[in-house]
């Protein structure tokens, strides 16, 4: 949380709920980081595995690969 709240970003109180059909339909992007997304959403033409975010190697390295994916994909929507 260290890594965070030093590039500036609020550690939100909630906890993560699972992706309901309705957040599949409203959807324009569904980005999976480090887990497997229900059926509904990987089936859903929306969706994309971010699978090469290193979970091991500590803040750094899953900021920077997240950073890359986020830049591509504001890239790919110009």
């Amino acid at each position: 949380m260290a890594g965070l709240k030093a590039d500036g970003f609020a550690i939100p109180a909630e906890r993560p709920t699972a992706i309901a059909a309705a957040d599949v339909g409203a959807a324009t992007h569904i980005f999976a980081i480090g887990c497997v997304l229900p059926p509904g959403a990987a089936q859903s033409g929306k969706a994309s595995s971010w699978d090469d975010v290193p979970d091991d190697q500590g803040y750094g390295p899953m900021r920077d690969a997240i950073v890359r994916h986020v830049r591509a994909l504001v890239d790919s929507l110009r």
